[in-house]
């Protein structure tokens, strides 16, 4: 169904993904609410919704928008309350009522073409005018690319994000290479950009269509934990996905590797493909943990057992003899990982491990991935005990797909770090700690192989397991 109208009032407007609840004027039904992502709309605005009748079980009957379309003004009258409106800077109802009196049906061309003859309006400096022209022109470019998106089946609710990104000049970036959109806008599949390409015109057997299903290929990979994929499937998977040959992506596969954009790594007589910046953060995550346990071990405690004893006493608990061990086993080693499901009595470990350290003068810094997690570590240890987002100083990045190769990390100052609920971190997160780990630091990786899984990729520890499996001081303690 189509409406034709004004918005009178915005009564809602969401800054983040431009979700709108509105009321507009219309000859067809007199005021109606409309509700639906309408970006870039401001009260006084003319335009032609699409979409469906709802009723709201406490708001009564609204209109459903899916799709709409702004639609410039055609009178004079129509164009003095567009000029009015919030669209164009410094231009309110008075100076709006005088640049139509003065140019009329040239008003349009005078403020695209020849924004200096503003200045013969009273209050408008030269600076001013040509505000106003980039203004209106940028305001018309905003149209133009919703109208785009929603031409290609893009609907209208990327827009804001799009104009963000690639400012006045989104069209022509986006027919130059549709694909751009799927690192641009997070939850749009890759079929719907593959068929706005295909409407841009875009072939079948592209070399950026291809490029971008196996990157896509492998991006599905990392939303299930897995930093590669067996390359066979690989390229089962994408030529299902994209209706051509194997033979014709292999292809691809090969000029991605030349160029760098992946990496091929044959193990177990499989050929295993990764996104180039997940391969060297496995490989930084590997080399770093060794690097870290082959340094000399410069947070050694001598006469560990008498220590441990004391501690035994001050605390007035008995440990059991894996609970020794392991406690042993982080003295002996720079790495360590504990495991161990509930009840097992990590926690305690973790309190000896804190007090010897303690009382050797050592800095001992508790870690977790989520809040929740370094909440309850600081619950049951006393202890302060940070996310690992806000001891490295960083935001989150869930709404980053890649790995961000020009993050700054701070070094941690501490003696031991201990970390808990390690199964919950992802690749990027295990990367940037150990970035900000230093070789002499202790690191204790604590957890539990029930825990919940990473939400990102997450497979470091297992290549850090087969590089570290046949040496014989391995220093994984499990209770």
């Amino acid at each position: 169904m189509e409406l034709q109208g004004q918005i009178e009032t915005i009564i809602y407007y969401n800054e983040i993904n431009s979700y709108t609840i509105a009321r507009m004027i219309t000859e067809e039904v007199g005021d109606i609410t409309i509700v639906g992502f309408l970006p870039f709309i401001n009260i006084g605005d003319s335009i032609t919704v699409y979409g469906e009748y709802v009723t709201h079980k406490d708001y009564g009957k609204q209109f459903k928008v899916e799709t709409f379309k702004k639609n410039m003004p055609e009178t004079l009258e129509a164009l003095e309350k567009y000029l009015a409106s919030e669209n164009v800077k410094w231009v309110g109802p008075k100076t709006a009522k005088k640049i139509i009196k003065a140019f009329g049906d040239d008003t349009v061309f005078v403020i695209e073409n020849e924004p200096e003859r503003l200045e013969q309006i009273k209050g408008i400096t030269n600076e001013k005018a040509l505000e106003i022209s980039a203004s209106f022109v940028e305001s018309r470019e905003l149209w133009k690319i919703v109208s785009f998106l929603e031409e290609i089946g893009i609907s209208s609710s990327y827009a804001k994000k799009v104009f963000d990104l690639y400012g006045i000049n989104a069209i022509e970036e986006i027919k130059g290479d549709p694909y751009k959109l799927i690192d641009v806008v997070k939850g749009i599949s890759f079929k719907t950009i593959d068929e706005a390409a295909m409407k841009i015109g875009v072939s079948t057997d592209d070399e950026q269509r291809i490029i971008y299903g196996i990157k896509y290929g492998l991006l599905l990979a990392t939303y299930n934990g897995h930093t590669c994929v067996i390359k066979n499937n690989l390229l089962d998977f994408v030529s299902t996905l994209l209706q051509i040959s194997e033979s014709t992506i292999s292809v691809v596969l090969k000029q991605m590797k030349a160029r760098g954009v992946i990496v091929i790594e044959e193990r177990d007589e499989e050929e295993w493909v990764y996104l180039t910046e997940y391969y060297e953060a496995e490989v930084f995550i590997a080399g770093k943990l060794i690097r870290l346990d082959n340094v000399k071990n410069r947070k050694h405690i001598t006469n560990i057992e008498e220590k441990l004893e004391k501690v035994e006493n001050l605390n007035k608990i008995e440990l059991s003899e894996k609970q020794k061990e392991a406690v042993y086993t982080v003295n002996k080693n720079n790495v360590c990982i504990i495991t161990g499901g509930p009840g097992t009595g990590k926690t305690t470990i973790i309190k000896s491990i804190i007090e010897l350290y303690k009382r050797e003068l050592k800095k001992v810094v508790l870690c977790a991935p989520t809040g929740r997690a370094a909440k309850k570590m600081t619950e049951t240890t006393g202890e302060d005990a940070r996310t690992l987002h806000r001891l490295l100083q960083i935001s989150k990045v869930n709404d980053v797909k890649y790995i961000n190769e020009e993050i700054k990390i701070e070094p941690i100052d501490a003696d031991v770090i201990i970390v808990d609920e390690t199964s919950m971190i992802d690749l990027a997160l295990m990367k940037y700690l150990l970035m900000a780990t230093y070789e002499g630091t202790k690191l204790v990786l604590v957890g539990d192989v029930d825990q919940l899984p990473s939400v990102g990729p997450r497979k470091y520890i297992k290549r850090y397991y087969s590089i570290r499996e046949n040496k014989s001081n391995y220093t994984r303690q499990n209770l």
